[in-house]
């Protein structure tokens, strides 16, 4: 008896969640017309296995296969050989990719997962070329391969890697996701890969809510943060301000010449706190005036 036929009257057929989350999802229109097309005319193209240490592995016709097992519709198989896991990943990608009905979504997650898949291959960012040469990046490679940017490309990963970290928890939204059925844009998706690792780790989608406010928490606490990191920058620069303009007033020995300055950026304050409602404004008007005084108790 055959392998093929073997298979096939046994159901020695192993399915991997793993590797079934790299199949493009199916509308339920699709799905339809699918079974509608398997019941009319058959199962005619082969369902594709990776003969494994652990047996026969599906890689390619879960779809198929579920809808003739569904409907006891006779299907044959095809046997390829891979190495490692990484290699089976990358020819599900690429074969993925080679379809013609993805949308933009799922066209951009498959770029980048094949971008985090190489990178992982290939133990870093960069392919190496022999005697040790440096050569081209990953991203590099595949923006040749797909005719787009590189940025585009690290894009795409940055959209594979949060759909991962999505599907380790709920997969099936992960999958409406890449079906369009969500009101996530790329970018909150795309978001997620910049959670740190523990973030990550520990990052669990109950549904489509969950997930939003998740997502609306990351985005406020990294506002909030780069606000406070910029008014750092801008209360040293005000610090540094008034440092040279001090070291400046030093340089008139006239005192009605310091007076005059003084009033001259006491009016300035006093119109920045008013017109912009610039608190600090008012804090370097306290501090004028306070010199101001000086200034006149030096004169008694």
């Amino acid at each position: 008896m055959g392998t093929e036929q073997h298979i096939k009257e046994t159901g020695e057929i192993i399915i991997l969640d793993e590797l079934r989350n790299f199949i493009s999802p199916l509308s339920t229109e699709e799905f339809h017309y699918l079974e509608q097309s398997l019941l009319k005319n058959g199962c005619k193209d082969p369902l594709t296995l990776w003969q494994s240490e652990d047996g026969f592995i599906l890689i390619d016709g879960h779809h198929r296969l579920q809808i003739c097992q569904k409907h006891n519709i006779e299907f044959t198989t095809e046997v390829l050989q891979f190495t490692t896991m990484e290699e089976v990943q990358i020819w599900m990608v690429n074969h993925q990719i080679g379809r013609r009905n993805l949308t933009a979504d799922q066209l951009s997650y498959y770029r980048g997962k094949k971008y985090l898949l190489l990178k992982k291959s290939h133990g870093g960012h960069t392919n190496v070329e022999n005697k040790g040469n440096r050569g081209a990046t990953t991203s590099k490679l595949l923006s040749e391969e797909f005719k787009v940017g590189e940025s585009t490309i690290k894009r795409d990963a940055k959209f594979a890697e949060g759909l991962g970290i999505i599907s380790q928890s709920n997969p099936e939204l992960k999958n409406k996701i890449l079906k369009g059925e969500t009101g996530f844009k790329k970018g909150d998706i795309q978001l997620i890969s910049d959670f740190d690792d523990k973030q990550k780790s520990l990052l669990k989608v109950k549904n489509e809510a969950d997930l939003f406010n998740k997502i609306s928490r990351f985005r406020k606490e990294n506002v909030d943060e780069i606000e406070r990191k910029l008014d750092e920058i801008e209360n040293t620069k005000h610090a540094d301000a008034q440092a040279e303009l001090r070291s400046r007033d030093s340089m008139f020995s006239n005192q009605e010449e310091r007076l005059e300055r003084i009033k001259a950026r006491i009016i300035s304050a006093i119109n920045d706190a008013i017109r912009n409602k610039n608190l600090k404004a008012i804090e370097e008007l306290k501090g004028l005036v306070d010199r101001l005084q000086k200034e006149l108790v030096y004169m008694e």
